[in-house]
């Protein structure tokens, strides 16, 4: 038994997935047997260099394709482009979020909040419809990316933290609405994740005394997230928001003012033995 039967011969496409989480999660679910289809928006990512770095690894060559996930046109151009290659989708990841970095009261437009929900959080329901309409059935799982910020402010996140507030919300509408279609919708919210766009609206500083303190997850881990939904070992869950922060969303804040109670790092894990290996 092993990581890869889980997801093989599966094809799964990810949003916003040249770099970050989005490339993270792609890579998992290539580690994973999936064939994995990775989108980026106006040169927003190396498609060589992500190429190179799945052959690298002795991964199928990812297709990528330049896709922007706001515009509805392209999306179905690009689930166009998908069943021409592959005939099938069985897993969408929309990880794909814009949000404008909120300074002060005047920041916050509804021009501004509108083009943080065509990207932030109508992209889980345009790709899945689009999905139905061009593919031969919908997907088995429709995942989306979330943030600690729906419940717990951070500075500058305002407009960020409800576009993903309303994703959750249709995370869970959408798991009835497509239960009779066979597709399981979940969200994961990862913990404070070492990206361009947390260094762009928290700035550096703090992300640095973030990862002194620990708090910062490695994106590998909220990726693995999305295989284990992904893998059909979880398909029980439906509508389900999952946070991969290591417990970090548990702590006190009185633990960062004092620095005690700050929770240490997991081990490492030993690797898990194939139960059907022969033993000496």
């Amino acid at each position: 038994m092993t990581p890869t039967a889980h997801c093989a011969g599966r094809v799964a496409l990810v949003t916003g997935a040249t770099r970050g989480l989005g490339r993270a999660i792609g890579r998992e679910l290539a580690r994973a047997g999936a064939r994995v289809v990775l989108t980026h928006k106006w040169e927003s990512g190396d498609a060589a260099q992500v190429a190179a770095e799945f052959q690298r690894e002795g991964l199928p060559e990812p297709l990528v394709v330049a896709s922007d996930a706001g515009d509805p046109e392209a999306v179905r151009a690009l689930m166009a482009v998908v069943r021409e290659r592959f005939g099938r989708l069985d897993a969408i990841v929309s990880n794909v979020a814009f949000a404008k970095v909120v300074h002060e009261i005047g920041d916050l437009r509804r021009g501004v909040f509108e083009l943080s929900l065509r990207y932030s959080a109508w992209p889980l329901v345009d790709l899945v419809q689009a999905a139905g309409e061009v593919m031969p059935a919908y997907p088995r799982y429709l995942i989306g990316v979330s943030s600690l910020g729906v419940e717990t402010c951070h500075d500058g996140y305002d407009l960020a933290g409800a576009a993903k507030a309303v994703m959750e919300t249709f995370c869970r509408y959408l798991a009835l609405r497509l239960k009779p279609h066979g597709v399981r919708v979940n969200a994961i919210r990862p913990g404070f994740l070492d990206t361009d766009s947390s260094r762009a609206t928290f700035g550096d500083e703090a992300m640095n005394r973030l990862r002194e303190s620990g708090a910062v997850l490695e994106p590998d881990g909220a990726a693995r997230a999305c295989v284990a939904l992904c893998s059909g070992l979880l398909d029980g869950m439906s509508g389900q928001v999952l946070v991969v922060d290591e417990g970090w969303s548990l702590v006190s804040p009185i633990a960062y003012l004092t620095g005690r109670g700050l929770p240490p790092p997991f081990p490492s894990d030993a690797p898990i033995e194939d139960p059907d290996k022969e033993r000496p």
